[in-house]
């Protein structure tokens, strides 16, 4: 085998672990993981924002292989009245306190239903689990859903 053989093999070989490792994912959401031992979850928007009897609900879904000693997955429905108006928090945040499990568990939020644009907004926070250090991801963000007044009046 030449030297040119061996080292196309190489390369194809590292090209084909990169993309192994950094691979896109179909689904809207985030992966957060610190090391095999201290936390490896996945968060994932299960429904964007949408009206459902007469307010707007969003769900978001989080599982973890390796749960932290500690979580708190903070959701916070985000409002903008057009789409020239800087987004503001609607409500209340919700959040998640618990050990997550290797299936997803679904949170639900809900604020009145008025017209506008929504999006959810969430974070990740809770102490690692062997260390004990605190984990505060930055906060993600789903896709924006405008939402009429009909479809608020008619939910």
């Amino acid at each position: 085998m030449s030297t040119n053989t061996k080292a196309g093999a190489a390369v194809a070989a590292v090209v084909l672990l990169l993309f192994l490792i950094v691979r896109p994912t179909a689904s809207s959401g985030h992966h957060f993981k610190v090391t095999a031992t201290e936390y490896d979850c996945n968060v994932k928007i299960g429904n964007d924002p949408r009206p459902l009897n007469k307010e707007v609900l969003s769900t978001v879904s989080i599982k973890c292989a390796t749960p932290p000693k500690q979580t708190a997955l903070v959701l916070q429905l985000q409002y903008r009245k057009d789409g020239t108006s800087p987004w503001t928090n609607d409500g209340d945040a919700r959040a998640f306190n618990g050990l997550p499990g290797p299936d997803y568990t679904d949170i639900n939020i809900t604020q009145p239903c008025k017209a506008g644009s929504y999006r959810i907004a969430y974070q990740l926070q809770g102490v690692a689990a062997v260390l004990g250090t605190s984990i505060q991801e930055a906060q993600q963000f789903g896709s924006s859903k405008d939402i009429s007044q009909s479809q608020c009046d008619n939910s």
